[in-house]
């Protein structure tokens, strides 16, 4: 991580630096830094001022090896953080993507209920023009426009894990759902597919909001291979488990080697399913951990 020197950054350049993660390194939270940077900025400013006018403090660096201390000044920073959607919109928002984490991990299950095709799939020559398809996801630019006739209408690029697209509402179904066209809301479309131009569109007939909260049927399966099995990972996916306690059991799939293995795991560790838990697990087990 490059070092970034207060001195020469501007507040609003060190705002947009910790919405974008760029202090992840000194172990604190997003939220805690937002909090004192500017405290911090000011502290150093006035020693700098004092600095150039020849005032300087014998003891003045004594402080600055600790991690929360500038110029001398200690500073007491909040380590709660912002919650994982607003965290992420920020992340998006300085940075135009999603680094550390993203909306749609841990609902696949929803998302894959309410479909009948992936975004990526609508690219795939197996699909037609003007075939009707049902598309879920997460929606991260409204460009709402108006006609020559006046009439409102608007361009939404909605994405999933796969892939995006622009989503066309014209009038009467852009009057109809134009208060739920708002950037990072998870909406489940059905639209008709536009071939016509290079780059595949979709005309909207209808929308809609999937109850992100439902609960998947049956046992929560993870996937975790072999060579992969190790204490230090194991005890790593046991305080996930604990800290997300439910009345779901959990299945550990074991894949590699001459069979896989499925072992049900105690009842000490059943689980509420939920996008926080599904994220935690495949950040340390990887992006197909779950079944």
């Amino acid at each position: 991580m490059a070092k970034v020197d207060v001195h020469v950054c501007n507040k609003k350049t060190i705002e947009s630096l910790i919405k974008a993660g760029a202090f992840d390194s000194l172990g604190h939270s997003r939220k805690g830094l937002m909090n004192i940077y500017l405290e911090a900025i000011d502290s150093v400013m006035e020693t700098k001022r004092a600095e150039s006018i020849g005032q300087f403090d014998l003891f003045g660096g004594a402080n600055l090896a600790t991690p929360s201390a500038v110029s001398g000044v200690e500073l007491q920073i909040d380590e709660t953080e912002w919650e994982k959607a607003l965290l992420l919109s920020y992340e998006r928002e300085m940075l135009g993507l999603y680094v550390s984490d993203h909306p749609l991990l841990g609902v696949e299950h929803v998302l894959k209920s309410a479909t009948d095709i992936t975004i990526s799939q609508i690219f795939d020559d197996v699909v037609g023009h003007e075939q009707t398809v049902t598309i879920a996801g997460l929606i991260t630019s409204v460009q709402r426009k108006v006609s020559r006739q006046g009439q409102s209408w608007a361009i939404v690029t909605i994405e999933d894990l796969e892939g995006a697209i622009d989503v066309r509402f014209f009038s009467s179904t852009y009057q109809q759902h134009a208060l739920n066209l708002i950037e990072d809301r998870i909406v489940v479309v059905r639209g008709r597919i536009d071939k016509r131009e290079e780059t595949p569109q979709v005309t909207a007939i209808d929308l809609s909001m999937p109850d992100i909260n439902q609960a998947p049927i049956g046992p929560f399966i993870i996937r975790l291979e072999a060579e992969r099995c190790t204490p230090p990972i194991v005890d790593r996916m046991k305080e996930i488990l604990r800290s997300h306690p439910g009345t779901r059991e959990v299945h550990l799939k074991i894949e590699g080697g001459a069979k896989n293995t499925i072992l049900r795991l105690d009842d000490g560790l059943k689980v509420t399913a939920s996008p926080s838990l599904s994220a935690d697990l495949k950040s340390i087990l990887g992006p197909d951990c779950l079944v």
